[in-house]
């Protein structure tokens, strides 16, 4: 069997079966799609029981709630094919992009995994092709694990985050593993796991179509659990690096761009209740290493930085949230 699709669904009761909908026209029909119920309470269960009874490729595993990592590890354990792929449940696959993969699997069947773009769906319905330039510089080639790591992750001025796990493709023996109960599993894994291949091919041609912000996603709302997730996760990541047997300019690179990453989280700590806002301001000030190391776009990142060695994390996180408060109540004046 040539692939096997996980999707991971937790309440996906609105978007599931239009997820499955984008496979089963597929011209590419050798594969098997493991939909992993996480403990869904709506109607996803009912939902995904009966698209298997529809089709003998589509398997359901049914689980107590415990994440999307744990959901993820359980769908590689049942796989069987020789190439995983993911497919979130509120999302889909362009026309012809398992034909696609499969054509760049067999060519480049050496390599332990494959990456590409994506489209992003408008609320009109209408896609927009996401494909930054690491994708239209380096796509459609070759690269070993590091370079691909440095190309995708740790180039200098890098401005996008290329790490979700739907824009990989694995071969079955080069499959990363999740840390249980976290919610950022990509990028607490799948950046240094790439960065360990001996070859990974970068694709141009965007696949896989994203539906951004999602009603009810685990990442829709910045919540101070949420936050704490992050932290966790750059925490991880962080001690991970310093043991890497990278190169000292992939490491700092990788550094700015978990930084980049991060800072939005920290901008929003000044806006939580109490005690929350404090705790994670201390949080973020145990640990200023991890804003300072942003020197990478956005074009405002030379700013953030200098009002970092300035001013301190929590000075500059008030005065980033009254800039904000102040843009706000500019373009939004009361009448």
């Amino acid at each position: 069997m040539k692939f096997s699709i996980i999707i991971p669904v937790y309440n996906g009761e609105p978007h599931l079966q239009h997820a499955i909908q984008s496979i089963l026209p597929q011209d590419f029909t050798d594969w098997e799609a493991i939909i992993v119920d996480d403990g869904s309470t709506d109607a996803t269960p009912q939902i995904a029981e009966a698209l298997a009874s529809q089709d003998s490729r589509i398997r359901v595993v049914h689980q107590s709630n415990g994440g999307v990592s744990i959901a993820r590890n359980r769908g590689m354990d049942e796989a069987q094919g020789d190439w995983i792929v993911w497919l979130d449940a509120d999302d889909s696959y362009v026309d012809g992009a398992l034909g696609q993969i499969a054509a760049m699997a067999d060519r480049y069947s050496a390599c332990n995994c494959m990456q590409f773009p994506y489209q992003e769906r408008n609320p009109d319905g209408s896609l927009r092709p996401c494909i930054p330039e690491a994708y239209s510089a380096y796509g459609g080639q070759v690269h070993p694990g590091q370079e691909a790591f440095r190309i995708l992750f740790a180039h200098n001025g890098l401005k996008d985050a290329n790490w979700q796990p739907w824009r990989f493709v694995y071969r079955r023996d080069s499959l990363p593993r999740f840390r249980e109960r976290v919610i950022h599993e990509d990028v607490d894994v799948l950046p240094l796991h790439m960065a360990t291949f001996s070859s990974v091919y970068i694709a141009q041609e965007a696949f896989y179509v994203y539906q951004p912000a999602r009603e009810g996603a685990a990442t829709t709302i910045i919540t101070p659990k949420r936050v704490w997730d992050i932290l966790d996760v750059t925490a991880h990541v962080y001690g991970t690096l310093q043991e890497a047997r990278l190169p000292h300019d992939l490491k700092r690179n990788f550094q700015a761009t978990l930084a980049f990453n991060l800072f939005g989280y920290y901008l929003a700590t000044p806006s939580f209740a109490e005690p929350e806002r404090s705790r994670l301001l201390k949080a973020f000030a145990d640990h200023p290493e991890w804003l300072l190391a942003i020197g990478t776009p956005p074009r405002t990142a030379w700013l953030k930085r200098l009002l970092l060695r300035l001013l301190g994390v929590r000075q500059t996180a008030i005065l980033v949230n009254r800039l904000q408060t102040l843009s706000k109540s500019h373009r939004n004046p009361t009448t």
